[in-house]
């Protein structure tokens, strides 16, 4: 059943079968109906002429014994008027009889009634139309059929009938003849029994193979009666008699068995022909029709059946054609489902495994592929559910489309990854294609009053250049993406000697899910002191040290936990750990001071972050107001209309918050006097070059304006040098944080840095 219903037109060409097969059974079913109705109608025909004639001759015979008797007991019966009268009263009565006449036994005539003068009529033995026959009546008691012949005397075609009479003796006194006219008698006969006159009736001799009588015969009786059938027919009838019957000829004179057969005529003309011998009178008695009638009325039969077999396929065949359409557009459409993003209507993972021979095979021209991952957008489904993470997928399809090359295939490879298929294979024209599409894909979307942006990062592979398989190319153009993710908002060709780098950040992350359950992770210190060299309070800073990797910096393990999802985790006990530390240090030295904490974006947008927070600050019993949360201006291109009131409800908790490596991000200065920021970071980047480059001071300068203007404290990282804290100041800068100061210190090197501060140990 799971066949038939895979492949209708297996039903239909079963069903087919079916009625091929009914049609083959109703059509050799036909022609043996007719066959044997034929058959039937023939072998009664020839029972009927058999009887028939049977009773025409005893008669005869019964005729030619009276009227011999009366010329044997009256040797001058025939010079009696009377009994000529009577005589040919008798005649008369009897149509089919044209005269009796007397015969020798030397052949003369010696008597025919009507007058006509014997001495013109031949010797009948001497005549070669009835010598054989006048002998064997000489010979037989019997009457005796002599051969049908045309008779000049009398213009007549008589078959006669002869008789001998003879005395007690046995000796013959004369022989009586009666000449039959053939078409009143045999021919009445036919005409009877074939109503339609579509068979030919014939009555042969056995000895000669004479005709003695045929119907419907269009060939010249001088023709039909002068000469025997042919061998070639004998042999003919003899053989399809022995091979449909298994009977001889000798078989059917002695059973007379009613036969019916195929043959051929001396024209290979093909009859069928039923035929019984009359061991009697020594006559064959057969009726034959063309073959070509029972094949005329088999033909119009099956015509009829073809017509109606025909009609039922038509039928048939436009009902499943119907039903073929529908399950093709069925089937489909499940192959759309099962190849294409419901979402978005794009093709899918699902296509690209079907349709990847299109791109590679044997000696394939070379393509590009790009692999598209989006920038926060799992944020946005955590802040504002699926249904707008949906909606922003559906829109930046669009916008993918529009830019698909001619001849390329986009695919939505996962949630928020896409593959981009080209012909491009030149490095500019695929650097231009990424960079464009990360342009549109970053246009901000406006979703139900939202305005929500994202962005996206795109590394790109070339075949056959960095990978002859799909997994090969795939790999390459991940790698190139993690790159891009990097550099932020441009995209990145593979080179090679990413793939180390790829390779150690496989390390880095299936070694960083057991940092936090393996106890690698632990907190660092680094003070911050102000511009009176008092400490302000600190920043927390996590460190790891593997078994296998060794101490790993925070700026490898960071960006590779924020891209496998496993800064969550990591925040949460960055939050705990330190806090709990913290607390610790206070409660040691009894004072209180300020720490900041570092938020990654994923962590800050994660559905429940401030809850989490305030929940872990109130179980280190710290004071909130004595707490900073670093941010990142990355942070500020995910949803401001989400951040913003995030970022008051956390400062109408007390929590100051601070923006970290300002100036290397994406902040504008309306949006910058739109937050509630109290404290802005100079990046190292600046620090590093101040007192070397004009440019890096002028910068500073800026900064350090800016926040003012704002009113925002402004505190320098990086400061490793007297010369770099002397110029910072002097810029205005309220606190400061490096090397020059302190390291990042273990919790029990923090108080020790506390206690000797408290001692006079002023940093300058």
């Amino acid at each position: 059943m799971a066949i038939l219903k895979k492949n209708v037109w297996l039903i239909f060409y079963v069903l087919t079968l079916f009625f091929l097969l009914l049609f083959t059974i109703l059509c050799y079913s036909s022609w043996k109906t007719i066959h044997n109705r034929y058959q039937t109608t023939q072998e009664n025909m020839v029972k009927l002429i058999i009887d028939s004639t049977n009773s025409l001759f005893k008669t005869q015979e019964t005729i030619l014994n009276i009227v011999g008797n009366r010329f044997l007991e009256d040797s001058h019966y025939k010079d009696n008027p009377k009994a000529i009268s009577t005589l040919n009263a008798t005649l008369k009565d009897n149509p089919s009889m044209f005269s009796i006449a007397l015969v020798s036994p030397t052949g003369e005539m010696t008597f025919v009634n009507g007058g006509y003068d014997v001495s013109t009529f031949p010797n009948l033995l001497q005549q070669e139309e009835s010598r054989k026959s006048f002998e064997e009546t000489l010979k037989s008691h019997k009457m005796v059929f002599g051969r049908t012949y045309y008779f000049a005397a009398i213009k007549q075609w008589i078959t006669p009938i002869r008789k001998a009479i003879r005395d007690e003796n046995g000796t013959i006194i004369t022989i009586i003849t009666a000449a039959l006219r053939v078409n009143d008698s045999f021919g009445k006969l036919s005409i009877n029994f074939d109503k339609d006159h579509n068979h030919q009736i014939s009555i042969i001799r056995d000895g000669d193979y004479y005709f003695q009588y045929i119907s419907n015969n269009k060939t010249d009786n001088h023709t039909i009666y002068s000469s025997p059938i042919s061998n070639k027919v004998i042999e003919s009838i003899r053989q399809s008699i022995l091979d449909t019957h298994h009977l001889t000829m000798d078989d059917l004179r002695q059973k007379e068995t009613l036969v019916s057969f195929v043959h051929k005529d001396s024209d290979s003309n093909k009859y069928f022909t039923s035929m019984q011998y009359d061991v009697m009178h020594k006559l064959w008695i057969s009726a034959r029709i063309p073959y070509s009638l029972l094949q005329n009325d088999f033909f119009i039969r099956v015509g009829i059946f073809f017509s109606i077999f025909i009609l039922i396929e038509s039928i048939f065949f436009f009902l499943f054609r119907i039903i073929d359409k529908a399950e093709v557009k069925r089937s489909e459409d499940l192959i759309f489902q099962a190849t294409h993003d419901p979402l978005t209507s794009l093709p899918n993972r699902m296509y690209l495994q079907k349709n990847i021979n299109h791109w590679l095979f044997k000696e394939a021209p070379a393509f590009s592929i790009l692999y598209i991952d989006m920038d926060r957008f799992k944020n946005i489904n955590d802040n504002f559910g699926h249904q707008y993470g949906d909606f922003l997928l559906v829109e930046l399809s669009k916008r993918l489309k529009m830019l698909i090359p001619e001849n390329g295939v986009i695919i939505r490879y996962g949630g928020d990854e896409f593959v981009l298929f080209t012909r491009l294979t030149n490095d500019n024209a695929l650097l231009t294609l990424g960079n464009n599409i990360i342009e549109a894909i970053s246009k901000p979307y406006k979703i139900n009053n939202l305005i929500l942006s994202v962005g996206a990062s795109i590394g790109i592979a070339k075949y056959p250049d960095h990978g002859e398989t799909l997994d090969m190319l795939l790999r390459a153009s991940d790698i190139a993406m993690y790159e891009s993710k990097k550099i932020k908002s441009n995209a990145k060709l593979f080179v090679n000697s990413m793939e180390e780098s790829y390779l150690m950040n496989i390390i880095i992350e299936q070694e960083l899910k057991k940092a936090v359950d393996n106890h690698e992770l632990f907190m660092v210190y680094q003070p911050q002191i102000d511009a009176s060299g008092y400490i302000h309070g600190i920043e927390a800073l996590v460190r790891w040290n593997n078994a296998i990797l060794g101490s790993v910096p925070p700026d490898k393990f960071i960006p590779v936990a924020e891209t496998s999802g496993q800064m969550l985790k990591i925040g949460h006990f960055i939050i705990d750990y330190t806090l709990r530390e913290i607390k610790e240090v206070q409660k040691i030295l009894n004072i209180t001071f300020q720490t900041s904490i570092n938020i990654s974006v994923r962590q800050f947008m994660e559905v429940g972050f401030l809850t989490h927070f305030l929940n872990a600050i109130e179980s280190a019993e710290l004071y909130q107001v004595s707490i900073t949360i670093e941010i990142t201006e990355n942070l500020l291109i995910e949803d401001i209309q989400y951040i913003l009131p995030l970022l008051e409800e956390i400062r109408g908790y007390g929590i100051q918050i601070s923006m970290d490596d300002f100036g290397t991000g994406y902040s504008s200065l309306s949006m910058l006097r739109r937050l509630p920021i109290d404290e802005l970071k100079i990046d190292k980047s600046f620090v590093d070059t101040i007192v070397e480059e004009i440019a890096a001071q002028k910068m500073v300068q800026n900064i350090i304006a800016i926040g003012k203007n704002l009113n925002m404290h402004i505190l320098a990282e990086g400061v490793e040098t007297k010369e770099q804290s002397a110029l910072l100041k002097a810029f205005g800068c309220d606190r400061f944080q490096g090397y020059y100061f302190s390291k990042p210190l273990l919790k029990d090197d923090l108080i020790s840095f506390f206690q000797n501060h408290e001692k006079g140990q002023l940093i300058s």
